[in-house]
């Protein structure tokens, strides 16, 4: 048996360390719990959030992608729309165009039938429209195809007696006049009627018309 220790009155208790100090283990937070039907309602709850949330995100990506295919669809009809106008814009325009172009081929060709027939009628009535304003004239001078100067003497005699003409007219043929042209001068002025003249001022003036067609059709005006 080991013999107790003695205790020595010369030790110095100041100098004996301090017992080591016990720290408190912090607590344990508190884990929150909650009961099982709770739990299962609010699982619930949460699913049903889920699906109705994704349900209207799937009708509105839906929604936007059908408005696009008919934005599509609309832009794709519009163009052909517009290219199946211009391109009946563009036949009814050629269309017009022969149109016009027999138009003015069958005026040329049934004024010349007209005038080989009777190359003084329009001369005549030209003449007449002259005579009255012109009546106290010293003199008129009438120049025309020289193969046709001798057949419209009577009718200048007539035309004169008619319209109280008081001076003279003079008829001079010209060779290089085409059959129905004539020139009527007097002292201060005079008249032509030239037929490729007229025939030229038609057609500038149809191909003016034309070409502002032209324009409309391809601003898309018509």
């Amino acid at each position: 048996m080991a013999s107790p220790a003695r205790f020595n009155f010369d030790l110095d208790l100041n100098s004996v360390p301090p017992p080591p100090v016990q720290r408190q283990k912090p607590k344990e937070s508190e884990v929150p719990t909650v009961d099982l039907i709770s739990h299962l309602v609010q699982l619930g709850e949460a699913d049903q959030k889920g699906r109705a949330e994704g349900f209207e995100a799937g009708r509105a990506s839906a929604e936007a992608r059908a408005a696009e295919r008919l934005a599509d669809e609309a832009a794709r009809l519009a163009n052909a729309c517009r290219a199946m106008i211009a391109t009946l814009d563009a036949d009814r325009l050629a269309v017009e165009k022969q149109a016009v172009d027999l138009a003015l081929a069958i005026a040329t060709k049934l004024a010349g039938r007209l005038i080989d027939r009777e190359p003084e009628a329009d001369i005549r009535k030209l003449l007449a429209e002259c005579l009255g304003p012109l009546r106290k004239a010293p003199h008129l001078v009438l120049r025309i195809n020289a193969g046709d100067a001798d057949a419209i003497r009577p009718h200048v005699d007539r035309l004169v007696k008619e319209n109280g003409f008081e001076g003279r007219i003079i008829i001079l043929g010209e060779d290089d006049m085409a059959r129905g042209d004539c020139r009527i001068e007097w002292a201060d002025g005079g008249i032509v009627c030239d037929r490729a003249s007229v025939v030229a001022d038609i057609e500038a003036r149809i191909a003016r018309y034309i070409e502002g067609r032209e324009i409309e059709v391809a601003r898309g005006q018509v």
